[in-house]
């Protein structure tokens, strides 16, 4: 492994077997993990830094909903040497051929089995993927969840169901709280915001799209080895990451 700038050699290596090792728990989700190292951009908004060098696993869901050609996927990327068990996850829809990424803000849409898939398998790994990372020796890390997009009609009776599964086990997956951003789905978040009031209180933050387009990027990496720098999200990312690095500290 390559030794990266901005990352001790020590906490780079770390972070890519945990993240390998998360990669070895979703063997139905098709994960890989690359690691990409961009000059400049990115996550620059968050660090502070010039570089924007990060970890990434990315993890296919599964065919988009109705939507031949395209596949839903899930990404976690570490961003940040200084606290290498903070992460931010993006949920999009890809174009199969070349994976092209959809900005569509209806998109992805979630149905029942890519929900489930998502919730019941994907979030529980990324839960407990850095925790052993946590520079303070407490055991925890903290991601937050960027869901932007739609869920199908056939999926609004299971999103409860799904809710309660996330908010009864983040504690002692090693997680201090839920964080959902971009969470504008007009059918689901009330239902959501429910169950966040029974289980999980002042410990679950549901943060609404903001007007303001934020700068941070999430990276892909194309088939032709460029990557490709995606923003569409809003200023509710970077409040969840000030609301992150607080929890942690």
């Amino acid at each position: 492994m390559p030794v990266i700038s901005q990352w001790p050699t020590a906490t780079a290596r770390n972070v890519a077997a945990a993240l390998a090792a998360a990669a070895a728990q979703l063997p139905d989700l098709q994960a890989g993990v690359e690691h990409y190292q961009v000059a400049q951009g990115g996550y620059a908004a968050l660090t502070g830094r010039a570089g924007s060098e990060v970890f990434s696993l990315e993890a296919r869901l599964g065919a988009a909903h109705r939507r031949p050609g395209y596949s839903m996927w899930a990404l976690f990327q570490v961003f940040d040497p200084e606290q290498p068990n903070l992460a931010l996850v993006r949920f999009l829809e890809r174009r199969d051929a070349d994976g092209e990424p959809d900005e569509d803000r209806c998109r992805p849409r979630y149905s029942v089995a890519l929900d489930r898939r998502l919730c019941r398998t994907f979030i529980p790994v990324c839960n407990q993927a850095l925790n052993r990372l946590d520079p303070t020796g407490r055991g925890r890390s903290q991601h937050v969840d960027c869901y932007p997009g739609r869920v199908t009609a056939g999926n609004l009776l299971q999103t409860p169901l799904l809710a309660v599964g996330l908010f009864r086990r983040f504690r002692e997956d090693g997680q201090n709280a839920v964080m959902l951003v971009d969470f504008t789905e007009p059918l689901a978040a009330p239902t959501v915001r429910l169950v966040k009031s029974v289980l999980a209180r002042s410990d679950a933050h549901l943060i609404p799209r903001t007007t303001t387009a934020s700068a941070v990027r999430v990276l892909l990496r194309a088939r032709d080895g460029s990557v490709r720098q995606l923003g569409g999200m809003s200023t509710a990312v970077d409040q969840g990451v000030a609301l992150a690095r607080r929890c942690l500290e």
